[in-house]
């Protein structure tokens, strides 16, 4: 072997830094060291790669779990505000009357949604609105558990919303003063007032007598919801058998409150033929409108609301009619009555039994005493399978006294009138009393089968002042007749015609925008505030007995959810 060769084959070594670096294939030692240098370091560029990306994924980790334990936070805010709401709209109903019941019925509710007011980490709270008496406050507070976040030493969130709820109660109609449906008492000469019960004294007279219609009626005779018939045998899709209610509420502090019942019971009379009564239906006007000769049965209940005046599944009954108005097929054959004549014949029904001396026609019979301080519902119904095959109508009127406070009786959200009207008369009568914290909401009325009187006849609508009332401006609809069938910023209707009814049958709505300084005033010698009116304008010859059937409210739902 050569000694050149043996230099080639020849191994050299150099330090370079801990590594020992072989040199072969006869590349200089300064190469060598150039490629080793940058083997290293890109395999310190690897090592530092994976500790980058562990860090990273760490960090995404960690992003990931923030974001499961927001979406569970938000999830279980969307939980906590639908149990705040269910507390909110359960206990609205009690108010304003019973704050104790709305706060145990808000908190139930909120329970029921799986928020109960004292478990770990609960509150509940259910507060009446300092400015609205009908709107409660209700916040709902809950832990919300954590996942990821417990790294972190962060165990729970505290979740809290809010709800507001408004009980629209129901509009009182037709009264302000402590008797409903009370009009002058008219015989062949005359139309006197109504003393009050138990020797109370004249009653002014309000316009109008109570009103309803027995179930196998029309509803084209003005009674909307206690007819069966819409033409028979075509049915009232609007029939509803529970008829009507009536409101009285005892003041806190009255004891002893009694309620009376006027001419409850049907006693048939006929109309007057001359003098101030001319044309009328004497005493209350008490009539068969189909065949006469048939016994008619009216039903009277009282109830206790319990301070939930739209729930009546906690309503007791206090009081009834004992049957004393059941099956009663009478006429007042009395010399200023003259027996009754139907509208179409005028046939006296001389077959019927004498009620002249009936001692609970035309005039007042007790039904109940001793009650206490509340809210009383007095439900009317004429659905007894008794009056299947009955067309009557039977008018009354309602009374309540009470030791050391004076109640107020009036219709609850709708109301069956009779107007007896003189010829070419203006008649005015209470219709809704709206209370300022409506101010800015739509006002909504709806009069079905308003003008069956001869001659014209006008309705208007009168807003309570400060001065005095003042005709207002609506927008109408009609469901039929006419025409017109609409109005815009319209100030009157003109519902008869020459002696014809232009919307017989048909339903007006009647749609008034309360204005957003409305504040229920009380207008000079009236009894309350807020107070609106209605009033009816004959003219040429316009007058009769008009039985229509009223419902005012506000326009939404009764009870809602109030935005912030």
């Amino acid at each position: 072997m050569r000694r050149d060769d043996a230099a080639q084959s020849h191994v050299e070594s150099a330090p370079i830094g801990r590594f020992t670096v072989a040199a072969r294939d006869g590349v200089g030692p300064a190469r060598r060291s150039t490629r080793v240098l940058a083997a290293l370091r890109a395999a310190d560029e690897r090592g530092q790669a994976i500790v980058l990306i562990a860090l990273l994924l760490t960090s995404l980790m960690g992003f990931v779990g923030l974001v499961v334990d927001v979406g569970w936070y938000q999830l279980n805010l969307v939980r906590v505000q639908r149990a705040a709401d269910a507390g909110a709209l359960a206990g609205s109903v009690y108010l304003p009357g019973n704050v104790p019941g709305a706060q145990t019925a808000a908190k139930a509710a909120t329970s029921q949604n799986g928020y109960t007011d004292g478990a770990p980490g609960v509150v509940v709270t259910a507060v009446q609105d300092p400015t609205n008496t009908q709107m409660i406050n209700v916040t709902v507070t809950s832990p919300v558990r954590t996942w990821f976040m417990r790294m972190f030493g962060i165990n729970s969130l505290s979740a809290s919303r809010n709800a507001r709820a408004e009980f629209i109660l129901p509009v009182p109609m037709g009264s302000p003063q402590n008797y409903y449906g009370i009009a002058k008492l008219c015989d062949s000469n005359s139309c006197d007032v109504v003393n009050g019960a138990a020797g109370s004294g004249p009653l002014a007279s309000q316009g109008f007598w109570g009103a309803v219609i027995t179930k196998g009626g029309n509803r084209s005779n003005g009674d909307l919801y206690s007819t069966f018939y819409n033409g028979n045998p075509t049915v009232n899709t609007s029939y509803d058998a529970l008829g009507y209610s009536y409101e009285i509420d005892i003041p806190t502090g009255a004891v002893n409150g009694t309620v009376y019942l006027y001419d409850a019971t049907f006693c048939a009379t006929g109309k007057g033929t001359s003098g101030p009564a001319n044309g009328q239906q004497l005493g209350t006007g008490d009539h068969w409108i189909g065949p006469g000769n048939t016994p008619v049965t009216t039903e009277f209940k009282l109830w206790d609301m319990n301070g939930t005046p739209y729930s009546t599944g906690d309503d007791i009954v206090v009081a009834t009619d004992l049957g004393l108005f059941t099956n009663k097929n009478q006429v007042d054959k009395g010399p200023n009555y003259a027996g009754d004549r139907n509208y179409g014949g005028g046939a006296t029904q001389g077959g019927s039994s004498d009620c002249q001396s009936d001692p609970t026609h035309n005039a007042w019979w007790q039904m109940a005493a001793g009650l206490g301080a509340g809210s009383y519902r007095l439900q009317v119904t004429t659905s007894s399978a008794n009056n299947n095959a009955v067309n009557a109508e039977n008018m009354f009127g309602i009374m309540a006294n009470a030791t050391a406070g004076i109640p107020h009786v009036f219709g609850q959200s709708r109301m069956c009138t009779y107007n007896n009207l003189p010829v070419n008369t203006s008649q005015v009568f209470y219709l809704a009393q709206i209370p300022a914290v409506h101010a800015g909401k739509i006002l909504e009325i709806k009069v079905h089968d308003l003008g069956d009187v001869g001659g014209d006849a006008f309705v208007h609508v009168l807003m309570p002042t400060a001065g005095g009332y003042t005709q207002v401006a609506f927008d109408w609809t009609a469901s039929g007749g006419g025409p017109p069938t609409s109005g815009t910023n319209a100030t009157q209707i003109q519902v008869a015609s020459g002696g014809s009814n232009r919307y017989d049958n048909q339903l007006i709505t009647i749609d008034i925008v309360l204005p957003t300084n409305y504040s229920a005033p009380t207008p000079p010698l009236e009894p309350g505030p807020g107070w609106w009116k209605i009033q009816y304008d004959l003219t040429n010859g316009g007058g009769g007995n008009d039985t229509a059937t009223w419902a005012v409210g506000i326009r939404g739902n009764p009870v809602h959810l109030v935005t912030p």
